[in-house]
């Protein structure tokens, strides 16, 4: 099994939305520079792999070739974004206020726009906290409309290390940081090449939030930020949430809170037919709900969700809390679904690898659904497809921590296609209901289930009517290679040969993500279980350095 990083495509020098682009090849590593990771351990077993995002967003901090406009206290700041040039920068003094609903127009020329606090408070690849930020120009929102929206086809602004926020008591507010706003009816009309830099965007403790950021167009970023307060009661909020425009997307090293989802592609009717978002990369974020969200205080779902997305890629994330509210408490969701008000069937989730992540502390791992059609109209054309789950650690998954019930650590439902879930180890202190739940009206074809270590669970595999092991998978997954994995407490006579059924393992319990301390506590917990090296995550590929702990400022 190949774990080398990808190489894509950068875009670069788009004029305007997507009406002319040059595009060179180069590493995704040079893209963005992120440490190299070793490989899983190599599996025997042979799985199809997804087609990777064929493009990534450059966040090369772009050449300022202009006038900087300083924009003082009181200051008007919307006629500096008018009266902004390609090339020039709008700088907002320390510590001002700007209040109001302000629009990026749409710009001339090939360079780009840069508004920026006039102290940023971190260097470049280093994430925003609430603490650093806490002397940087505010914009506040008074009312439900954003803070900032793009004008229809604005092109090439940065944002860079500014507090963004509603007023506190005005009520619901539907998207803070706007880029699109998703009923843009051609590519022309869609925002791109925006980058949100070291921003601050949070909502307040108390107000109902839709989304911090929406992500509606084309070679669209976040990047070193913290999203915070994104929640709602009675419907989804997201810290980032897209579901128009063909990508790419690129969210990468955010501190990201969202009750709903942390980040979901989806979830809304496309506007342009057969565009949907693409090209997605989600690397090394720290995706968190607050237990003091739980016992419905805010309308919990996913932590990451796609219902409309191709070529995505989602490495080296720490996904912490997740639990059942409004939903059944799986902080991973894949489904494709095609119908919202209107139909759209050509929508698919299709082409997805999760690799080298941490989910903590959830009450279930992984649920990915084949098709569904929740308003009436017809199932998706495509079913969900060629998704790989590979080398991630859940450490702590399959129990609710709010409310304590049993949970199961990966559902697979209807007729997907090429699902693998390889050289994954789950941990729990106690027993999980399901290692794999199987369902559907249609088998799926081609499930690879290999050398992933599992918790003590109740009943193993299991098929909706057809019970434990080989019963479920010929019914539900006929052909499907199961080897090499480990299911402590099971019976050995009920599954394929190949795997290994020890009594339950000893508890593995870590309190710190970061390495060497966890890789050294998680090395001697295989060695007590006597775990075969080729089964399970190799740790020393898992991410270090991405939990951020809470601040405030």
């Amino acid at each position: 099994m190949t774990m080398e990083r990808w190489s894509v495509m950068v875009l670069a020098g788009c004029i305007g939305a997507l009406v002319a682009c040059a595009a060179t090849v180069v590493p995704v590593s040079q893209a963005r520079p992120v440490a190299r990771v070793p490989s899983a351990p190599p599996s025997t077993v042979p799985y199809v792999q997804p087609t990777p995002p064929q493009a990534t967003v450059s966040t090369t901090y772009p050449v300022m070739t202009g006038v900087s406009r300083l924009v003082a206290a009181g200051g008007n700041l919307q006629a500096a974004l008018n009266a902004a040039q390609a090339g020039d920068e709008v700088v907002l003094a320390a510590g001002a206020t700007f209040t109001g609903n302000f629009v990026l127009p749409v710009k001339g020329g090939t360079g780009w726009v840069v508004v920026r606090a006039q102290n940023v408070a971190t260097a470049p690849g280093v994430r925003m906290t609430p603490t650093a930020n806490a002397g940087a120009a505010r914009i506040v929102t008074p009312n439900a409309n954003p803070a900032f929206v793009t004008a229809p086809g604005a092109a090439r602004w940065r944002l860079v290390g500014l507090d963004v926020a509603p007023t506190t008591g005005a009520g619901v507010n539907y998207g803070l940081v706007v880029l699109g706003r998703g009923n843009e009816t051609s590519l022309a009309a869609m925002p791109s090449q925006i980058v949100l830099d070291r921003m601050y965007i949070h909502g307040t403790l108390t107000d109902n939030l839709s989304r911090c950021v929406a992500f509606n167009g084309a070679s669209l970023a976040v990047i070193d930020s913290w999203l915070g307060e994104c929640h709602g009661k009675g419907f989804d909020a997201q810290g980032v949430g897209g579901w128009g425009g063909p990508g790419p997307f690129l969210i990468e090293n955010n501190r990201i809170e969202g009750s709903g989802q942390a980040i979901m592609f989806g979830g809304a009717d496309p506007r342009v037919t057969n565009v949907s978002p693409s090209d997605i990369t989600i690397r090394r974020n720290y995706l968190y709900k607050p237990l003091s969200w739980g016992k419905g205080r805010w309308t919990v779902k996913a932590t990451f969700e796609l219902k409309h997305g191709k070529r995505v890629l989602f490495e080296e994330n720490v996904l912490e809390n997740h639990w059942a509210d409004a939903q059944v408490g799986y902080a991973i969701l894949f489904q494709t679904v095609s119908d919202q008000n209107t139909s759209w069937a050509w929508v698919a989730v299709q082409d997805v690898l999760v690799r080298n992540n941490i989910i903590r502390n959830s009450t279930s791992g992984v649920n990915i659904l084949s098709r569904a059609s929740y308003s009436g109209g017809p199932l998706p054309v495509n079913p969900s497809s060629r998704i790989v789950i590979v080398n991630n650690l859940l450490h702590d998954v399959g129990r609710d921590p709010i409310a304590g019930g049993g949970g199961r650590i990966f559902q697979l439902l209807g007729d997907l296609s090429d699902v693998s879930v390889v050289n994954n180890t789950i941990t729990l202190r106690g027993a999980a209901n399901h290692a794999l739940s199987l369902d559907g009206a249609k088998p799926q074809a081609r499930l690879t289930l290999a050398y992933n270590v599992f918790p003590l669970t109740d009943y193993g595999i299991f098929g909706s009517g057809k019970g434990v092991g080989l019963p479920a998978l010929s019914f539900f997954a006929p052909g499907s290679q199961v080897v090499g994995n480990v299911f402590p407490g099971q019976s050995s006579r009920l599954y394929p040969a190949g795997n290994r059924f020890p009594a339950a393992p000893p508890a593995f319990y870590s309190v710190t993500f970061e390495q060497p301390a966890l890789c050294a506590s998680f090395e001697a917990w295989r060695k007590a279980a006597a775990i075969p090296a080729s089964s399970g995550v190799e740790c020393s590929a898992l991410p270090r350095g991405v939990v951020t702990p809470a601040s405030s400022p």
